[in-house]
């Protein structure tokens, strides 16, 4: 049996729509594929983040003498001797490189301002008002991301 060649064309054009409609689906299936898994990492990188805030607590409660150090430094950093500013200025520069980091992160746009927003007030907790953190802060300014640190500057007053 011969096809004739009006229905022929008819056929292709029908394979056309049903090849553009699978390529349709295709791509509907990717960008739920790809919205998962974004959401996947993004939840990853927010226990990551909670997971370290653990460590750095566990730390305090755990290590002896660290709280009433840290505690000391932070009230009044003139009095820390050299071993003891080490240690607190070591404890702090990782606590604050997670703060850097989650503020490069909304930079980037990898975080929303809401959240954004709840991770720097989380930070701000730890060193607003506390004169060890603005000494620590002008001793390592080198150390930290220039657009970090105009933040810094902006909500703790660091400017000189």
């Amino acid at each position: 049996m011969k096809l004739s060649r009006w229905k022929l064309a008819e056929l292709a054009s029908v394979a056309e729509i049903v090849s553009a409609l699978a390529v349709i689906a295709s791509l509907i299936y990717v960008a739920v594929q790809i919205d998962q898994n974004t959401l996947a990492i993004e939840h990853g990188t927010e226990q990551d983040r909670l997971d370290f805030g653990r460590e750095q607590a566990e730390l305090l409660i755990t290590e002896p003498g660290l709280a009433k150090l840290v505690l000391r430094a932070e009230l009044n950093p003139d009095d820390l001797n050299e071993v003891e500013r080490l240690k607190f200025y070591e404890f702090t520069t990782w606590r604050i490189a997670a703060w850097e980091l989650t503020f490069q992160a909304n930079l980037d746009g990898l975080m929303d301002e809401e959240v954004w927003a709840s991770w720097d007030g989380y930070y701000l907790l730890f060193v607003e008002g506390k004169p060890g953190y603005v000494r620590f802060f002008k001793d390592t300014r080198p150390q930290w991301d220039a657009r970090f640190y105009k933040h810094l500057d902006t909500v703790l007053g660091l400017s000189d």
